[in-house]
């Protein structure tokens, strides 16, 4: 607690008025980098699609941005060629950046992650000393990160070259054993997030904390952190995402309507929601690379056998578009294909069947009375499997 109030002391130092500027000026400075392009956007996740802010020329390694935000915007900034980036907070003050290509760092996907300094942004400042609260698990971590992203890789070249079974499971389980390894890294970093947010709950940062670790929370906290941000915030493109991904929410949670969906199943046969009409459904959202979801089979194989006659139909649906051979496979080693499976569908043509019940972590499971109302969510972002047994019982008065 005593670091985290000498950073809210640090805050109210920083603390100014957000956005009323006549607009943003941004000067950049960067040695050994030539004549180029830079332009700042972000991603839409709602619509999926790249948005552009603005873009300018870049001379002997300097340019200049002109413009006006109606709220504060996080962006990344894209330099070509060299496909140099780096992210900032842009807001309407005189904003600096200064840094050097040499201090670039590649990554694997041919971009080169660029190192900046950042003066003028308020909220800048603002996630800088978050950022410095997190380094020193992020670097610890860095070496945990690098062996799996081995191990992985490995086993994915194995899996192409489909090698023997029993290698493949070898590296499968170093491969799993190298993730896991990354979990306390991840609970430690979740904590220094919560504790951020409980002592900022109306910042910048704090929203864009909610809005990567929200999947991970339920849904009243993440109502009740979002009722917390300062109304300029909630009308904010961030607030606004926010906002629209709660009120998506709702369409998964307990009281609300299943949404309807139409597919056809493992053996190619055309199935829908609306047949099950009458009876219980439970849906289990799952996948074939999903450790927990495997792992949970066998007892949802002892409900499935338990309750299947007194009137509930199970449903998998499994994130397993891009790769149906695993799928198949998964399905015939767990000994599930006593009930129905659907694929969960493509997100980029409007057919995830996930996203109309804010499955955003996976396993999910939904259970549907006979009249199609939800009335019980489960594992990841929900109740216990102990949960779902009592809600089995009193069902089906067993």
């Amino acid at each position: 607690m005593k670091t985290l109030s000498i950073i809210t002391l640090l805050l109210m130092l920083l603390d100014c008025q957000i956005g009323k500027a006549d607009g943003y000026r941004v000067k950049g400075e960067i040695a050994g980098l030539k004549n180029g392009t830079i332009t700042l956007g972000y991603y839409d996740h709602a619509n999926q699609k790249a948005i552009t802010i603005d873009s300018a020329r870049v001379l002997k390694g300097r340019f200049e941005f002109n413009g006006k935000l109606d709220y504060p915007l996080e962006v990344r900034a894209r330099i070509t060629p060299g496909n140099y980036y780096f992210s900032l907070w842009l807001e309407n003050s005189k904003i600096t950046i200064k840094s050097d290509v040499a201090n670039a760092e590649k990554d694997d996907w041919g971009g080169a992650n660029l190192p900046v300094e950042i003066s003028g942004s308020h909220i800048q400042d603002e996630q800088n000393i978050y950022n410095a609260l997190l380094k020193p698990i992020v670097d610890e971590q860095a070496p945990y990160g690098e062996a799996y992203k081995k191990a992985n890789m490995a086993y994915m070249k194995g899996s192409k070259a489909q090698v023997p079974d029993d290698e493949l499971k070898l590296l499968k389980d170093k491969a799993q054993a190298a993730y896991d390894a990354l979990k306390p890294f991840s609970a430690r970093m979740s904590e220094v997030s919560l504790n951020y947010m409980n002592e900022h709950p109306s910042s910048y940062i704090t929203a864009s904390i909610l809005r990567m670790q929200k999947s991970y929370m339920q849904l009243d906290e993440v109502k009740q952190r979002y009722e917390a941000l300062s109304d300029d915030i909630k009308s904010s493109y961030i607030g606004q995402s926010i906002k629209a991904e709660i009120e998506k929410s709702m369409n998964g949670v307990p009281g609300s309507v299943a949404a309807p969906f139409m597919k056809k199943d493992l053996n190619g046969d055309q199935i829908s929601l609306e047949e099950f009409k009458g009876q219980y459904v439970l849906l289990d959202f799952w996948a074939s690379w999903c450790k927990p979801c495997r792992a949970g089979n066998p007892h949802l194989i002892s409900l499935y056998e338990k309750y299947q006659e007194k009137g509930i139909e199970f449903i998998g649906i499994a994130s397993d578009d891009n790769n149906e051979a695993a799928w198949h496979k998964a399905i015939k080693e767990d000994e599930i294909a006593i009930w129905r499976h659907v694929l969960n569908g493509d997100k980029r043509k409007g057919e995830n069947i996930g996203d109309n019940y804010a499955v955003h972590t996976l396993p999910t499971k939904i259970l549907i009375d006979p009249n199609g109302k939800i009335i019980g969510r489960f594992a990841a972002d929900g109740g216990t499997d102990e949960d779902m047994d009592r809600m089995f019982e009193e069902i089906f008065n067993d």
